[in-house]
């Protein structure tokens, strides 16, 4: 039994990686599909190795978008909303407290600016979430 030729196995590993986020049964049987067409290319007699293990990476990495287009849309959460509170009372402060001069100007200034890097890190985009609710790789 020979082993495993090298790019079979990064191939895998992209595919698995690609799949990770997908919800946990379309990820199986993604895996299941696009793995099954590794070796068919692999296996190609008119390609040198060279062009053969390109083409595997190739098709892998080419998975990437057609496992985006098969992500969920997020639904809309009226919490979510909420995430931008501090960014949006922030710029308010800010708005308010620019024409002071003095103490109260320099205090309102500081407050947005933090209420505004509050804000912003709390909107930065989050992990999608699997349907299993399992955080391990399929």
């Amino acid at each position: 039994m020979s082993p495993t030729p090298w790019a079979l196995r990064v191939g895998d590993f992209i595919l698995r990686r690609i799949c990770h986020e997908l919800p946990a049964q379309e990820a199986e049987d993604c895996f299941a599909e696009w793995s099954a067409e590794l070796p068919a290319i692999w296996d190609d007699e008119a390609l040198p190795r060279w062009r053969a293990a390109t083409r595997v990476l190739a098709y892998c990495l080419g998975q990437r978008g057609t496992a985006q287009s098969l992500m969920p849309t997020p639904g809309d959460d009226p919490t979510e909303m909420l995430r931008a509170a501090p960014l949006i009372a922030g710029a308010l402060l800010l708005a308010l407290s620019t024409d002071a001069q003095g103490l109260v100007g320099d205090i309102g200034t500081y407050a947005a600016e933090l209420l505004s890097l509050i804000g912003l890190i709390t909107l930065r985009p989050r992990r999608s979430r699997r349907s299993n609710g399992s955080g391990k790789s399929g």
